[in-house]
């Protein structure tokens, strides 16, 4: 039993890494695909929105799958999708069957197997074994996240990215292997698909997480009203549900899940550290390949002290359970996280190097690790044995959105600074004529330009140029870091509204 007991945890992880690895992983090789796809950045940016939102579309009706096929059937189901879609997407001769395998299936494949790895580890762990079991598969995504520049710089700076998701489809096969260990969770009864439920809420999260995923400050995208429009469909779902349950009907979520304090309040401060994940993840590879020149493999090892210690000590995190209730080492690692990134600001200023990062994203990486292996268990314990699909579909679903708000807003931060900054230096150094408000709206339309590709800087400016540009990436960076830092410090002040939890000997 032993064995297997630790086997279900060695397959839910190995699934994880390989959904959690993904996006990161092409992150960093977004140019290789523009020139061996012979396609646009656009169009490779639209690939990964793309793949977001269909998970965010497909993941709480992939959970409630599990209500109505079994747990193990789901899984299976979805890694099958998965694999296709990735290995579609290693052979892909253009952007469209990239969109298709990557986006699309993998999108669909993903939404039904995390949050059946949530399931198993629920019902196949109780006490320590599964706070450390939960601490592991936190840990598994957020390193695979971390890991993923690494790996996808490595594969794109010596061989293809293309290799990425052979990988991925490798690891697939080992999971077929070995899947005869995952027990098989049946429904006890026959339980009918809320079709028009799972199509209002999939709509719904669809508006609201592309509402986030076109954020720009420099166009002006529908954002309000998408994310309006997606909210009131949510709303129209939370009715329908409430409504099709009196009625005594299967539904797609029991909407009364929310009143667990446990479960609804460490969603929230989950949805904090997620945006602050985003968001770090983000700005480094921006910073280190526009400021500081590195490549795609040396932008992964930027975040090598993140990955690492995040890994270590979600593993790890369970040991604090002897001498800390899980709130309180949910704080530790808050406190953690606001001090690294304290240690990013202080060291941001001219003439920074990568290797400066290394403390403060180390300690950043501790205070994640610490998080991740209490969040989850944290959120789940507070529902019921019924309710444990569709609670691993909510959590996860938050999770994904976190990470989408954290990019787009944090980006948008980024932009700002950015423009704040040239504004600040052009205003002050009196070599052009106007107001800041019409030396601003000339900045403008310079970073759009510069973005587009299409500015070209004469010979006699460049210098000038390069110095305007590295002082607003340290300017911008220091913002947007300062907003991540306000970001955790909003999570500080609701952890304190998360129950204890309890101590395990």
């Amino acid at each position: 039993m032993g064995q297997s007991k630790w086997g279900i945890l060695a397959i839910t992880s190995a699934a994880l890494f390989i959904m959690f690895i993904d996006t990161t992983m092409m992150n960093v090789s977004i140019s290789a695909l523009v020139k061996d796809l012979d396609t646009t950045v656009t169009g490779v940016q639209g690939a990964v929105t793309l793949y977001n939102l269909v998970m965010a579309a497909f993941m709480l009706t992939g959970a409630k799958l599990a209500d109505i096929w079994g747990t193990k059937r789901v899984f299976f189901r979805g890694l099958v999708i998965y694999t296709i879609g990735t290995l579609m997407a290693a052979f892909a001769p253009n952007l469209p069957v990239l969109l298709l395998g990557w986006s699309i299936l993998e999108g669909i494949g993903a939404s039904m197997m995390t949050p059946a790895t949530v399931t198993y580890i629920t019902k196949g762990y109780t006490g320590k074994d599964r706070a450390f079991a939960f601490g592991v598969w936190g840990g598994v995504g957020g390193a695979a996240a971390a890991f993923g520049p690494i790996m996808g710089g490595f594969f794109t700076t010596y061989f293809t990215w293309r290799l990425g998701f052979f990988m991925e489809a490798f690891i697939a096969g080992g999971i077929f292997a070995y899947m005869k260990i995952l027990p098989d969770y049946r429904p006890d009864r026959k339980i009918e698909l809320d079709l028009a439920g799972a199509f209002l809420v999939g709509i719904g999260l669809f508006l609201l997480t592309l509402s986030v995923l076109i954020m720009d400050p420099l166009s002006n995208p529908p954002v309000l009203f998408l994310m309006v429009l997606g909210l009131f469909v949510l709303a129209v779902f939370w009715r329908y549900e409430a409504k099709r349950r009196e009625f005594g009907r299967d539904v797609l979520i029991n909407v009364d899940i929310f009143r667990s304090r446990a479960f609804t309040l460490a969603n929230i401060v989950s949805l904090f550290f997620q945006v602050s994940l985003g968001g770090i993840m983000f700005i480094i590879p921006i910073f280190a390949q526009g400021y500081l020149g590195y490549n795609a493999l040396q932008t992964g090892f930027v975040v090598l002290p993140l990955s690492i210690m995040m890994f270590i000590f979600s593993l790890s995190g369970g040991r604090f359970l002897r001498y800390l209730t899980p709130k309180r080492i949910i704080q530790l690692g808050i406190a953690l996280t606001f001090l690294g990134l304290y240690l990013v600001l202080r060291v941001l200023k001219p003439g920074i190097t990568g290797s400066d990062f290394a403390l403060g994203f180390a300690l950043y990486g501790m205070g994640f690790g610490l998080i991740f292996s209490q969040i989850t268990n944290l959120a789940m314990n507070g529902v019921q044995s019924e309710e444990q699909a569709e609670a691993s579909g909510i959590f996860n679903a938050q999770k994904q959105f976190g990470i989408s708000l954290g990019t787009a807003f944090i980006g948008a931060v980024l932009i700002l600074g950015v423009i704040r900054s040239l504004t600040r230096q052009i205003y002050e150094s009196g070599l052009f004529e106007g107001s800041r408000e019409e030396i601003r709206e000339a900045v403008i339309q310079w970073v759009i330009r510069m973005r587009q590709g299409e500015l070209l800087i004469p010979p006699e400016y460049h210098d000038e140029v390069v110095k305007l540009l590295n002082t607003s990436f340290i300017d911008s960076m220091k913002l947007a870091v300062m907003f991540i830092m306000g970001i955790l410090f909003v999570s500080v002040l609701l952890s304190f509204l998360l129950p204890e939890g309890e101590k395990i000997d």
